[in-house]
């Protein structure tokens, strides 16, 4: 008697690659199927710095630095991430740390950067099964240490490395401030162009041209 071959578990590991600073490249081999979508995201967990911060919520929040969605294509994924953005004064930081002082916010950051790829999430145990039975079509499981939850019930696939990065401590040519950063998020309203006038003359019209009853001032008239 023959024995079905088993299934194997799905693959979604990836490497990290630091290409330029501030900027990773992001690449995984996979046996998921075509075109299927991959979500990277890098994060940093970040702690309060002050005691008194600590005492009230000492678990850490977190910001999302980069993220960008990709597609399988021949049982590969890539994508690359920019961690840093520039602030005003031409340094590079990262965004959690651009609003810092204007949010009145003290915080440790960690020494490492999350990397994150997830597959698209799937809403309820329906969907999650639709997926399990597409992969066992192609003798795949999917393996239950990948599955995590959310509070709301959501289920996605995520896989995740740490890696040592460091704050970035470069910088450029000041930037001009943007727009929406002055009045209240609309700039400059005197830079504004006015509207086009109509290229078409308008004329009145010599006597009333409506069925609406007259109006107590054209009585008055």
């Amino acid at each position: 008697m023959l024995q079905s071959q088993p299934l194997q578990d799905i693959k979604l590991n990836f490497t990290v690659e630091n290409q330029l600073p501030g900027v990773y490249a992001i690449a995984g081999n996979t046996n998921l199927p075509e075109r299927s979508q991959v979500t990277v995201a890098a994060i940093r967990y970040l702690y309060p710095a002050q005691p008194a911060s600590k005492n009230f919520n000492p678990n850490p929040t977190y910001a999302v630095l980069a993220y960008q969605p990709t597609e399988v294509k021949d049982g590969k994924w890539q994508t690359h991430l920019n961690l840093w953005e520039t602030a005003p004064d031409g340094r590079f930081q990262e965004n959690w740390q651009l609003d810092q002082v204007q949010l009145g916010l003290a915080l440790k950051p960690a020494d490492t950067v999350v990397f994150l790829a997830m597959l698209t999430p799937i809403n309820g145990s329906d969907q999650l099964q639709q997926l399990e039975n597409q992969l066992a079509k192609r003798r795949i499981q999917l393996s239950r240490r990948l599955i995590h939850g959310t509070a709301d019930g959501q289920q996605y696939v995520q896989v995740s490395q740490a890696l040592s990065i460091a704050l970035p401590t470069a910088s450029t040519a000041p930037l001009s401030m943007r727009p929406e950063a002055m009045n209240g998020g609309w700039g400059n309203r005197f830079l504004i162009p006015s509207e086009r006038q109509n290229p078409i003359q308008l004329e009145l019209p010599k006597e009333r041209r409506t069925n609406a009853p007259a109006t107590s001032e054209e009585f008055l008239r």
